[in-house]
C-alpha cells in the first residue's frame, strides 16, 4: 500500500511541474496591457464623441479596450471640485498618458503629475486657455488638438446671415467679469461690424441678471442670438434655449452639443475627428514614450448643424440652399 502511495505521488510530481511551467510560459508570453487613463468634467456629447473618436483610432493601432488596453476613466459628473482627486487617483494606477477634455480637467492632470503625458481635445486656444505658454514652443508635457473655434467667429455669422437672410442685429450675452469672456465679446464685435452687422451688447455678471436682461428682451425682425464662449452663459443654455424659442428669437452657438440642446443653429469642431486625432497621439506616445511630444494641432473639420424642428417651431423659412449646406440636420 505504501509502495503504492509512493508511486502514485512521483508519477504526479512531473505532471505539477509540467503545468506549472506551461502556466508560467503563457503568462511570459502575454502582452502588458496598456494604461490611458481619461479625466472628464463632464459626459456630454462633446466628451462622449472625443472618446469614440480615441477608441476608434487606438483600436485601428491595434489597441483592444480590455484585451491589450486598460482605460481607468474618471467623470468629475460636473463637480469642478472632483477634477484634481480624480486627477490623482489616475496618477495612483500608474496609467502612461492622460486624455483629457477642455480647460480645468485639463489643468487638473497637469498639476497631479509632472511626468505623465497629457494629450487633450479643447475647442478653444490652449495658449490663451492657460495650458501652455507658447504654440511655438515644443511641447514638454500637455499636446492635443484645439479647436480655436474663436478664429471661426466670422464664419459663423456669415452662416447665421445665410439662416436669416434678414438679420441685421445680433445679441450677445457675456460674462462682463471674465477676461476671456470679453475678449471673446471684442472679437465678435469686429466681426460683425465687419459684415454690417448691428450689435447689441449685453455684458451681465450674474444668472440672475441674465435670465432678467433676457426675459424682459425686446427684439426687432431680423435680430438674433449669437454666442460666445461663455461659462457663465452655457452654464444657462437650458433657460437661454426655452426662453428664445418663446421669443422666437433665433440663435447660434459654437458646438454640434447646442444644437442638440437646443440652439437654431451651431458651427463648429468636429470632435469624433478630434478625437480620433488624439487617439493617434495617444498611440505614438504608447509605443515609443520616450520621444518627444507631437506638437498640438488645429482642428481641420468643423461641421455646420441647423435645428430644423426648432427653427420651424419658430417659423422661419430655411432655404433648400441652406439645409443642403448643413452637415447635420436635427429635424
Amino acid at each position: 500500500m505504501i509502495a503504492k502511495l509512493k508511486s502514485r505521488g512521483a508519477s504526479a510530481l512531473p505532471a505539477f511541474v509540467l503545468l506549472f511551467f506551461l502556466t508560467a510560459g503563457a503568462a511570459a508570453q502575454t502582452p502588458p496591457k496598456a494604461r490611458v487613463g481619461v479625466l472628464l468634467p463632464a459626459l456630454g456629447r462633446a466628451q462622449s464623441q472625443s472618446l469614440k473618436g480615441v477608441n476608434e483610432e487606438l483600436k485601428r493601432l491595434g489597441y483592444i479596450d480590455r484585451k491589450n488596453l486598460v482605460f481607468e476613466t474618471r467623470n468629475a459628473k460636473g463637480d469642478r471640485s472632483a477634477l484634481r482627486s480624480a486627477a490623482d487617483d489616475l496618477v495612483k494606477r500608474k496609467v502612461e498618458v492622460i486624455f483629457t477634455t477642455g480647460t480645468r480637467a485639463t489643468l487638473a492632470a497637469a498639476s497631479a503629475s509632472a511626468d505623465i503625458p497629457i494629450v487633450f481635445v479643447h475647442p478653444g486656444d490652449p495658449a490663451a486657455a492657460g495650458l501652455v505658454k507658447s504654440l511655438t514652443e515644443p511641447p514638454r508635457k500637455l499636446t492635443g488638438i484645439a479647436g480655436f473655434g474663436v478664429d471661426k467667429t466670422e464664419r459663423r455669422l456669415v452662416l447665421l446671415r445665410e439662416l436669416i437672410p434678414e438679420l441685421g442685429e445680433v445679441h450677445i450675452f457675456f460674462d462682463s467679469n471674465n477676461k476671456f469672456s470679453r475678449d471673446n465679446f471684442a472679437i465678435a464685435l469686429v466681426a460683425a461690424k465687419e459684415l454690417g452687422l448691428s450689435v447689441v451688447e449685453h455684458g451681465v455678471k450674474s444668472a440672475d441678471e441674465l435670465k432678467t436682461t433676457l426675459s424682459s428682451l425686446q427684439t426687432a425682425p431680423g435680430a438674433a442670438l449669437f454666442h460666445v464662449p461663455d461659462d457663465l452663459v452655457e452654464g444657462e443654455a437650458e433657460f437661454i434655449f426655452t426662453t428664445a424659442r418663446r421669443k422666437k428669437l433665433p440663435s447660434m452657438f459654437n458646438e454640434e452639443s447646442w444644437a442638440i440642446q437646443g440652439a437654431t443653429a451651431a458651427y463648429g469642431p468636429s470632435y469624433l475627428d478630434m478625437g480620433r486625432r488624439s487617439g493617434a497621439m495617444i498611440g505614438r506616445i504608447l509605443k515609443n514614450p520616450k520621444q518627444p511630444l507631437p506638437a498640438i494641432e488645429r482642428a481641420d473639420k468643423f461641421e455646420f448643424i441647423v435645428n430644423y424642428r426648432v427653427a420651424n417651431f419658430m417659423g422661419m423659412k430655411i432655404t433648400p440652399a441652406v439645409l443642403k449646406k448643413a452637415d447635420k440636420v436635427i429635424r
